[in-house]
């Protein structure tokens, strides 16, 4: 049976690799802290998204100018 999707961000999570733990730690922190905020994490597809970009560079460095609550920045960090 073929799978379907309802949207883009389903299938971009369902095709990626898992996220790391902390990054659900951080979206339940985010939510029990700043719940009127909480929609600013960048999401499952956006920080697979982040974290491949940043581990097929050669450099090694990111510029990240301003954060939320540190979710993309832990996607940075993973290689």
């Amino acid at each position: 049976a073929i799978k379907t999707y309802d949207n883009i961000d389903d299938y971009s999570v369902g095709h990626s690799t898992p996220s790391p733990t902390i990054l659900e730690e951080v979206i339940q922190n985010t939510i029990h802290h700043l719940a009127s905020g909480s929609h600013m994490i960048s999401g499952a597809a956006q920080g697979r998204f982040l974290s491949s970009i940043t581990s097929i560079t050669r450099e090694g460095r990111v510029l990240e100018i301003g954060t939320f609550t540190g979710y993309a920045t832990i996607c940075f960090l993973e290689r």
